[in-house]
């Protein structure tokens, strides 16, 4: 009867370090995923804030020669 009792431990204990291989493996997972998707993020971010500044860059250019020259003799350009 005790050798029942030897072998039901072992197994528990081997079914417990399976599941805490397996919710290591998912949690190392998911891990790498949030940090994939917080570096996606932060270079959209980045794409969108070079783009915003572009076309900000494009709405304010200079319409002639002279505007231009004004504002290099001004420093603002």
């Amino acid at each position: 009867m005790s050798q029942y009792v030897y072998i039901g431990g072992g197994v528990i204990a081997l079914a417990f370090v399976a599941w805490l291989i397996w919710f290591s493996y998912r949690a190392g997972k998911n891990n790498a995923s949030v940090t994939t998707a917080q570096a996606a993020t932060d270079s959209a971010t980045a794409i969108t804030t070079k783009a915003e500044a572009m076309a900000q860059a494009q709405a304010d250019k200079p319409e002639t020669e002279s505007a231009v020259l004004a504002r290099l003799d001004e420093g603002s350009a």
